[in-house]
């Protein structure tokens, strides 16, 4: 049986990590370019990268809270392709996981 009171508690704060990392990306690509072009053209390169992570980080954030949504609405643990249950085993790999390992393929 999944603790889900836990589960939720684990998630809120991996959410409040992966938010604190976005805000500290987004300040970082905020700052004003460098007058020297070539150290501009290395911090442009840096921000490409760290515009990936973002993006990541976003992705991240958004299926977290979709898991917090489905603890709250007592759908957790269950497919959105097919409905069927999604492994324990995947689960824990991968809290918040929305789909069974053959949905997700």
């Amino acid at each position: 049986m999944i603790d889900y009171c836990s589960l939720k508690q684990t998630l809120e704060a991996k959410l409040a990590e992966l938010i604190e990392r976005a805000e500290g990306i987004e300040e970082v690509l905020s700052e004003p370019g460098d007058k020297d072009w070539e150290e501009n053209a290395i911090s442009k390169e840096n921000d490409q990268a760290l515009v990936a992570i973002e993006n990541a980080i976003e992705v991240e954030i958004r299926d977290i809270k979709l898991a917090i949504k489905r603890i709250d609405s007592g759908e957790y643990g269950s497919c959105v392709g097919c409905h069927q249950p999604i492994a324990k085993a995947r689960l824990e790999a991968l809290p918040w996981a929305s789909t069974c390992v053959r949905c997700s393929a």
